[in-house]
């Protein structure tokens, strides 16, 4: 076909399109507002002059490049820490400017920094991973290789006493192995066996190790090499310190035992899983069939068993503490067993707090527990009428518990009776978010807080107040550039480390003493093709939902606008909560890039339920998924077709996981107002998901079942109008096959087309590079033809 009628082709293809457009969307209004499609109105535009993309070869970022991690300009120290005697600054970083890490030293008094550790130093190869660590990595979001973890003995002496052996400073898990680096320097392995330990974790004073094999929890002597089994005897099902998977993946508890400060007990979760359902999990890798039966708890389905426990290691006796029964009498079971998280120990070890929300996840209760008794005590309670989070908090000297509440609609600090929770004074307030607790720098509280822009993170102090005190404490603020902040604390007093970096600045990392004093930098190496991929920033924009708030947006136009020109657009949506996509930091957005240099409009935009503007910005979600933000990307839509340089009739969706049934809801509930939609690893029936996540914000199923079923997909396949691309592991423990697998379903019994394109050895994030770089072309080939 000659290029003229190609364009003449594509001409009657667009305008084919408007007439589909308008004849949906006029179809669409008559229906009923629940049961039909939900659509927004499209404001129509004068006839665009016709356009086709450019080749791939007009981006100067290529899809494989964009398929690379770590992003370019994001080669940041992690795992930032400073060692018990205060000389160094350890950081994880590649020297190869990948993803293999090699742990490095910064001397503060030399100002040199140094490797201090590769991983061939640790072992010659690294053994396969066990399957319970796969899935671990999984749910904690490690994308790094090498060295991925270590950790200081917080309390070991700076010096060790004459004729003590070297202090074990330094814990460096890898490949299921437990290996120390003493004072010395010396790296030694420590219990070593055919099966791994999960989780290796130092005691504060560096004494011991404790770790999990098997099914049970071990503890193995630094000085000596022996190991004792704390636990023994569980049966298959039930597993001793370690976490199981909604505390991995939905309350950020990748931990299921806590060392207590003496370093003479655990407290440890016991874990029975024998009533879940297990869920079929099969692929294919490297040319062998890959099965497994996962533990994993539906909507409306059994829940792990979850007992607390602490023992002790003299004596390896265990007392088990009745949270069950406690939460239950106290009013806070919510129709169900507990959720656990948030492990404390008093600084003496004389009580273990902790904290529970009910099954619906409306009440929290602070807790107390006494570990020579086994008594429980509530502290406090908090409770809202759509959901409620696990709180961040700190213990501190006295009768003084630092409380991160949202009661307000935003996330505050509070001071709090750790003996009886009543509320001691407010320390912040305003339409503002504390994003985290730094540290008690003294008699100083650090946090990280937007309050002068809800895209940007500053860090802020506070002086503690005196008991009593009734007005609130003044805030400071200690950063100064505008963006992002991220803080690595060191101990109290002496300093932090701040990666920083904005939309018009690449990432930094300054070496701050408490005085506000830089003490130097920290390496961020620049890739070699940085300057020739020409990277630029997104357009921060701002838009009003239909209720008036306001929602936060990011926009990257084509490099070279042409007059007279409408360009497709593809809108990135995640959308789900929990998240905050659009910050003004760097972000490379390296497939953006190779989209807008071939000829796209780019936008992104964060809708109501998402993070970073309060639990009141975030609840009109609940009992609804899907509603909400889909109403407001349509909104975002409307902007960008109000752009003269956008062409309303060519638009495009993607996105991932949650944004995966986004995109999916977009094309089937609000038919014709996109073109094209990819739908990766897509969420399509939220009966089918896990209780911690689903629960939390769609209510219980006994409660709400009629909202489970408005937001399912399958219901609506038939409403399919446009290109639909749906992108899936195999392998995906998160998002199980069966949610593709139900839509394909639907779609086929409505006779609707539709492309799938499966993964059979990969999981819910694509771990070859080989994988991911597939995954994007096939995903920009696919927007390219259809817009």
């Amino acid at each position: 076909m000659s290029r003229s009628a190609r364009t003449r082709a594509r001409t009657r293809v667009v305008r084919a399109r408007r007439a589909a457009v308008a004849l949906v969307g006029a179809l669409a209004a008559c229906a009923p507002t629940l049961e039909g499609p939900i659509v927004a109105s499209s404001p129509m535009s004068a006839e665009p002059l016709p356009s086709v993309l450019a080749p791939a070869s007009a981006a100067r970022v290529s899809v494989h490049r964009a398929a690379d991690f770590p992003p370019p300009g994001w080669q940041v120290p992690r795992s930032i820490a400073v060692s018990p005697d205060g000389k160094l600054i350890t950081y994880l970083q590649s020297e190869s400017q990948g993803e293999t890490m090699s742990l490095f030293a910064y001397d503060l008094a030399t100002r040199e920094h140094r490797v201090l550790l590769r991983p061939e130093d640790l072992v010659a190869s690294e053994p396969a991973r066990s399957r319970e660590e796969e899935l671990r990595r999984e749910r904690q979001r490690t994308r790094i290789e090498g060295i991925t973890h270590y950790a200081w003995a917080r309390e070991a002496p700076a010096e060790p006493a004459p004729g003590a052996p070297g202090a074990p400073v330094l814990l460096l898990p890898l490949g299921g192995e437990v290996l120390v680096r003493d004072g010395a320097g010396s790296v030694r392995r420590l219990a070593p066996a055919a099966e791994p330990a999960i989780d290796p974790q130092l005691c504060p004073t560096g004494t011991d190790v404790a770790f999990v094999r098997g099914r049970e929890l071990h503890v193995v002597s630094v000085a000596s090499g022996a190991v004792t089994e704390l636990t023994r005897d569980a049966p298959p099902g039930v597993t001793r310190g370690l976490s199981d998977f909604i505390g991995q993946e939905e309350f950020a508890e990748p931990s299921g035992f806590f060392w207590s400060p003496r370093c003479d007990a655990i407290a440890y979760l016991e874990v029975d899983e024998r009533e879940v359902d297990e869920v079929p999990v099969m692929g294919v890798r490297s040319g062998r069939e890959d099965f497994a039966l996962h533990r994993y708890p539906r909507v409306g389905r059994p829940n792990p068993k979850v007992r607390l426990a602490v023992v002790e290691l003299a004596t390896r006796r265990s007392l088990s503490f009745d949270v069950a029964a406690a939460t239950a009498a106290a009013g806070l079971s919510g129709g169900g067993a507990p959720y656990l998280g948030r492990f404390a120990w008093a600084a003496d070890g004389s009580a273990l707090y902790f904290q529970t929300v009910g099954r619906d996840q409306k009440k929290l209760g602070l807790w107390r527990a006494d570990p020579q008794s086994g008594a429980l005590a509530l502290v406090h309670t908090e409770s809202d009428d759509a959901w409620i989070e696990l709180v961040e908090a700190r213990l501190l000297p006295g009768d003084r518990l630092l409380w991160a509440s949202s009661a307000s609609g935003h996330k505050h600090l509070e001071f709090r009776s750790s003996a009886t929770g009543a509320l001691q004074a407010t320390l912040t307030s305003g339409a503002w978010d504390v994003a985290r607790i730094v540290a008690v720098d003294g008699e100083r509280v650090l946090f990280l807080a937007n309050r002068e822009a809800p895209l940007e993170r500053q860090l802020y102090a506070l002086t503690l107040p005196a008991p009593g005190a009734l007005d609130p404490p003044e805030l400071t603020r200690l950063t100064s550039e505008p963006g992002v902040h991220d803080i690595a604390a060191f101990r109290a007093g002496t300093g932090w480390v701040d990666v920083h970096s904005a939309g018009d600045r690449l990432p930094e990392a300054r070496i701050v003493a408490s005085s506000g004093e830089t003490l130097g930098t920290l390496p961020v190496p620049l890739d070699a093709d940085y300057e020739a991929l020409g990277l630029r920033p997104a357009e921060l924009v701002t838009l009003a939902a239909e209720d008036g708030t306001p929602l936060h947006g990011a926009l990257l136009r084509p490099r070279d606008l042409r007059p007279g020109v409408r360009y497709p657009a593809v809108v990135m949506v995640y959308g789900g909560p929990g998240v905050q996509s659009v910050l003004d930091e760097h972000n490379p957005r390296l497939l953006w890039q190779h989209l807008a240099d071939r000829g796209c409009v780019v936008f992104q935009l964060d809708n109501r339920g998402s993070t970073g503007r309060g639990h009141a910005f975030a609840k009109p979600v609940a009992g609804r998924l899907g509603v909400v933000e889909l109403a407001d990307q349509l909104r975002g839509v409307d902007y960008l077709t109000s752009l003269p340089f956008v062409d309303p009739g060519r638009l495009g969706i993607y996105g991932h996981s949650y944004g995966g049934y986004l995109a999916a809801l977009a094309m089937l509930r609000a038919p014709g107002r996109f073109a094209v939609g990819v739908a990766g690893s897509p969420v399509t029936d939220w009966r089918l998901y896990d209780t911690g996540y689903t629960e939390r914000y769609m209510g219980l199923h006994g409660d709400n079942a009629a909202g489970y079923e408005a937001t399912a997909l399958a219901p609506h396949a038939a409403a399919l109008a446009g290109k639909l691309l749906i992108v899936h592991a195999l392998m995906d423990e998160n998002v199980h096959f069966a949610h593709t697998a139900r839509l394909v379903d639907a779609l086929v019994a409505a006779d609707k087309d539709f492309d799938l394109l499966v993964f059979p050895g990969e999981r819910h994030g694509y771990r070859s590079l080989a994988a991911r770089r597939y995954a994007y072309r096939r995903v920009v080939d696919y927007l390219a033809a259809h817009l």
